[in-house]
């Protein structure tokens, strides 16, 4: 081995070793994000345009479209229960929204979850009254537990008549009267609600017959168009719902089973949600971070072995992944700027874990937020509509890798040769026939990272560079490697690769 360079600036270098004739294991996680109707999205935002181009950049396949319960003039185009003599059917908001959609994913597959059920087919005190200002944030429009019609049925049906507004040019409303849309758009897959566990508290078995209900009624719209379920909350890792939701027996017979869905945010506990003040500080973040994330990790592992046991034959989709600042709902939030790397580190982390566990989609969350609505998991400045380093990780992991690269045996060791737990690392070989090296720096110092000799003759020799997002600076650096040894910055999402 060549003379071990200098120190780096955290500590005593770490070594880098792969065996590139070891593999570990096949890639078959697509990597994603999705984005919500938030109001910074309409047409007419200022920054409409830099958005939408932010997503048509990334390239990505299955991005995930959500309209969400806190603006339910933007999400619910029936937002009053039709009458003997009319229905409140109105596109006209929700519309623009898919349009752009649709267009900045320019032919790639994409999911729908038109997630919000209409608050009013729920049995509620009185009926809850939604202000005339789209934009405004109605964290109380989820209310009620219980459906009005116990069957499904109204719900399904609503379904239904939204997707043949986007699938099949129009529908006939509930008076007998047809509403023509012109759409004829096509969606890889069609997700069930989104967190049924948390609003309105539905049970495993409630959700099921629901699904199902859904699912039968949406089919004949579309039959290559495939369905997730569930969709279930960070917060609510009942195991009771993924037993009985993924029991075949608890089906209809013609009902697919074709994924499921949960999503993960770390979080430091929250004391108040609306400030910092009593919160846990930014010190603590990291820590807190990566351990929640390892202990999500293992929750992954012990549910997929439950898929594995019910439903082999069915996809896992982690479609929300992301880090919640203490306060999510601050209205005045001020991180330190070395968050955004922070977090971006531990989307990373926790996809590259992923990859090798098996799952099949991980969907970074999400694309745009702003202040009092969970800006801390916004992959764009919500002023500005520029990336983040959220999004900038996201984008570098989409650029060299993808589902198919093979896993080999890589390690990153201490000088006394025990595992360097600063880092994270993994190196595959991408379909595309190069050699690339991913890092992570689960640390907030930088970490000088010394090629074993092998590495040496294998990457340097081609010219092999650094690529990296962290607290530094903005965007991605790049940088050539020198004499077999990189240096990660604080944070750090990095890839080492020989030239495209």
């Amino acid at each position: 081995m060549t003379e071990a360079p200098p120190h780096s600036p955290g500590g005593a270098d770490a070594t880098l070793r792969v065996d590139w004739s070891t593999p570990t294991g096949t890639s078959r996680t697509t990597l994603t994000t999705h984005l919500w109707t938030a109001p910074q999205l309409r047409r007419g935002s200022a920054i409409h345009e830099a958005a939408f181009a932010a997503l048509r950049d990334l390239r990505a396949d299955l991005t995930r479209f959500l309209p969400w319960f806190t603006q339910p003039r933007l999400a619910v185009p029936e937002i009053a229960p039709p009458s003997a003599e009319a229905t409140s059917w109105n596109f006209e908001l929700l519309d623009p929204f898919v349009e752009d959609f649709v267009s900045a994913a320019q032919g790639r597959p994409v999911v729908a979850n038109f997630a919000t059920i209409p608050t009013w087919m729920f049995i509620t005190p009185e009926p809850v009254p939604v202000a005339e200002d789209p934009d405004e944030i109605h964290w109380e429009y989820e209310q009620g537990t219980e459906l009005r019609d116990p069957t499904c049925a109204e719900v399904a049906d609503y379904f239904y008549r939204l997707a043949s507004w986007y699938i099949a040019g129009g529908f006939t409303d509930e008076l007998g009267v047809w509403h023509e849309s012109g759409h004829r758009y096509r969606f890889a897959y069609w997700e069930v609600l989104c967190e049924p566990d948390v609003g309105h508290q539905l049970s495993p078995e409630v959700y099921t017959r629901l699904y199902d209900a859904v699912v039968t009624r949406l089919q004949p719209l579309d039959p290559d168009m495939k369905f997730i379920g569930l969709s279930l909350s960070h917060v609510h890792p009942d195991p009771a719902y993924y037993w009985h939701f993924l029991d075949r027996d608890n089906h209809a017979d013609d009902v697919p089973i074709d994924a499921f869905s949960y999503h993960f945010y770390a979080q430091p506990e929250i004391v108040n949600p609306f400030g910092p003040e009593g919160n846990a500080p930014y010190e603590h973040w990291r820590d807190i971070f990566f351990a929640q994330a390892d202990a999500f990790i293992d929750q992954a592992r012990h549910i997929d072995a439950v898929r594995r046991r019910l439903a082999p034959q069915t996809a896992t989709h982690i479609n929300e992944l992301g880090t919640f600042p203490p306060a999510p709902m601050d209205p005045a939030p001020d991180f330190p700027a070395e968050y955004w790397a922070l977090s971006g580190s531990v989307q990373s982390y926790i996809w590259a874990k992923l990859v090798e566990l098996g799952i099949d989609l991980v969907g970074i969350a999400e694309f745009i937020d702003y202040p009092g609505m969970n800006p801390g998991i916004s992959l764009l400045d919500w002023q500005t509509g520029k990336p983040n380093a959220r999004y900038d990780a996201l984008a570098l992991l989409l650029h060299h890798f993808s589902p198919g690269d093979t896993l080999v045996s890589t390690s990153a060791t201490t000088e006394h040769g025990y595992p360097d737990t600063r880092l994270h690392t993994q190196a595959y070989l991408t379909t595309d026939g190069h050699q690339k090296i991913l890092l992570v720096n689960k640390t907030a110092k930088p970490v000088a990272v010394a090629l074993a000799g092998d590495l040496t003759g294998d990457l340097t020799t081609a010219g092999a560079h650094l690529e990296q997002v962290g607290s530094s600076g903005p965007g991605r650096a790049r940088s050539v490697i020198e004499d077999g040894r990189a240096v990660l910055d604080a944070h750090a999402t990095a890839v080492i690769a020989t030239p495209m």
